[in-house]
């Protein structure tokens, strides 16, 4: 059942409005100008007092929309001190001392900043000043390459929740705390951001904003990025990551494709046309074939053909992770229909012993042999 409002005699207080002005903290709203953070015109809040625990809604005035301070209007709840939680809904209340809130399962993408609502912050005044802090950290992924994203899921290696019921006490002195109270079930440590219409993926990274509960996600994560047909691209960090309140945490570029399952399905060694919709090969590992792998300062993959007195080289260097971009030199014994020279390959894709390399200039894809 939803929390009750204020208990009022309506013939004293019928009528009654507060109004509380609002500041937040750099990265705690939906829309970013440079390093400040705008109000907007659906922005609302919960406001608490000791005589109103169950809360009341205070709405935005429309003429703050897009401004750094903000007035919200409501029904009074009563002499200060003032609690105060953004985004304001009417499932939160407060209780010997704490405030409690939800926090979703899945957000909403925005561009360049995280979706409306999706940032929680509080706020403790004696006045009609709020100050809100940040409850939550900011996580941003940084995707390029191809396709339309329609979904990132993000799914903790360990038993750690990234949503559900929280609490933050109201006696902090300058930095809140955040708790989340709930089960730490299998639902609750996959967080799923929602990209509406989707996405597109290109040569520049685009960024993707989770908020995160502070904390530490010991055993790492990992992403898996989904598109409208249900292709699906999966990327896993070993690496533990800590997100801090009121911090963002900025990833390393990661190239993503999606939509090409053909071409990274592919694991026959070789060179292949990857123009079309379908990967076509142009000189690949056949029967009467021969592979060849040294490694040193710059490792050399080879396909010889006896029978036909020609052969593939590939020289690559040492030390390559997925998503960097490198120079390979390919070199032509007799007639394999690769052309010689230098080009520049995204690696896109290590397993089992296989590269996977992509020269988007040229249109054209390697699976050559080697371990990262």
């Amino acid at each position: 059942m939803l929390l009750a409002g204020c208990a009022r005699n309506p013939g004293e207080e019928k009528g009654l409005t507060q109004t509380f002005k609002a500041t937040s903290e750099f990265s705690t709203r939906t829309s970013l100008d440079g390093l400040n953070v705008l109000w907007s015109s659906a922005d609302c809040i919960s406001v608490f007092s000791s005589s109103c625990t169950g809360g009341e809604i205070f709405t935005i005035d429309p003429a703050d929309d897009g401004k750094s301070e903000a007035s919200f209007s409501g029904s009074s709840v009563g002499d200060g001190p003032w609690y105060a939680i953004y985004p304001g809904d009417g499932a939160s209340s407060m209780a010997d001392g704490a405030i409690s809130l939800f926090l979703p399962g899945t957000q909403h993408y925005s561009k360049d900043s995280f979706g409306s609502l999706d940032n929680p912050m509080v706020a403790v005044s004696s006045t009609n000043s709020l100050a809100f802090k940040n409850l939550c950290g900011v996580l941003v992924l940084k995707l390029k390459g191809s396709g339309v994203v329609k979904s990132i899921s993000l799914t903790t290696s360990e038993q750690e929740a990234l949503w559900g019921q929280c609490s933050v006490s109201t006696d902090y002195v300058s930095e809140p705390e955040l708790v989340l109270t709930g089960t730490v079930d299998e639902p609750r440590r996959t967080l799923t951001l929602d990209c509406a219409q989707g996405v597109e993926l290109g040569d520049e990274a685009v960024q993707f904003y989770f908020v995160l509960p502070p904390g530490t996600l010991s055993g790492g994560f990992s992403v898996s990025v989904s598109d409208a047909e249900g292709n699906e691209f999966v990327k896993e960090s070993k690496t533990s990551l800590t997100t801090s309140r009121g911090s963002i945490k900025r990833m390393a570029d990661l190239v993503c494709k999606l939509g090409d399952a053909g071409w990274l399905g592919k694991d026959v060694y070789g060179v292949y046309d990857i123009s079309g919709q379908e990967p076509v090969p142009v000189r690949v590992f056949g029967q009467g074939d021969q592979l060849a792998l040294r490694s040193g300062n710059t490792n050399a993959f080879r396909i010889q053909s006896l029978a036909a007195a020609n052969a593939l080289i590939v020289r690559y260097p040492s030390g390559m992770t997925e998503g960097g971009t490198y120079d390979i030199t390919l070199e032509s014994v007799g007639t394999t229909g690769v052309t010689p020279g230098q080009v520049s390959v995204v690696l896109v894709k290590s397993d089992g012993g296989k590269l996977w390399l992509e020269d988007a200039k040229n249109k054209l894809g390697y699976i050559i042999a080697g371990q990262l």
